[in-house]
């Protein structure tokens, strides 16, 4: 068996309207897809695109006030977060978006390779947005730049993947 990638994170959310909004008005993602909750009556089944034929999946009900979830938590057997790759002109976007809807978040956080910001959606789902420093040109997968990249950083001896390693596993993969 050949996995291809996440389709999608199936989260169940309390606040719909506020849901809604956020993914589509403050992140920018087109909702493809509304229909009932096949498992649970209640609720609607929300598909929102997040690039790249990958999907975030919001089971949210139809009467707000009818339901309570508690908030999301992290910890063991909880979802952490929801990391969503960007390109870096949307990371600058996604911040001046998240000041303008009064939306708290954390970063930019440099980790080696990428930026991030932390934030929370209606949900109290944590949400992460990243893009790395230099983005891996079409056509080079992600996984076999990061595979090459971990092994030039234990080659450094270094503890974390930085964006060197990255750009050195690109022109290796590229021929250069």
């Amino acid at each position: 068996m050949k996995t291809l990638r996440i389709s999608h994170p199936g989260i169940s959310g309390a606040n719909t309207a506020a849901t809604i909004h956020f993914y589509t008005e403050v992140l920018g993602m087109e909702m493809v897809l509304k229909q009932p909750n096949l498992d649970y009556e209640p609720e609607d089944h929300h598909l929102f695109h997040v690039g790249n034929d990958t999907f975030i999946a919001y089971f949210l009900p139809r009467d707000e006030g009818a339901h309570t979830y508690p908030d999301a938590q992290s910890g063991s057997g909880h979802m952490d977060h929801l990391a969503i790759d960007v390109d870096p002109p949307s990371l600058e976007e996604a911040m001046r978006r998240l000041r303008d809807e009064g939306v708290a978040f954390d970063g930019p956080v440099e980790r080696g390779y990428e930026r991030s910001i932390y934030f929370k959606d209606p949900n109290d789902v944590t949400v992460e947005l990243l893009s790395w420093h230099t983005t891996p040109p079409d056509g080079v997968s992600l996984a076999e730049v990061l595979r090459r990249a971990q092994a030039l950083r234990e080659a450094r001896g270094h503890t974390i993947v930085e964006d060197e390693d990255v750009q050195q596993a690109i022109k290796e993969l590229q021929g250069a």
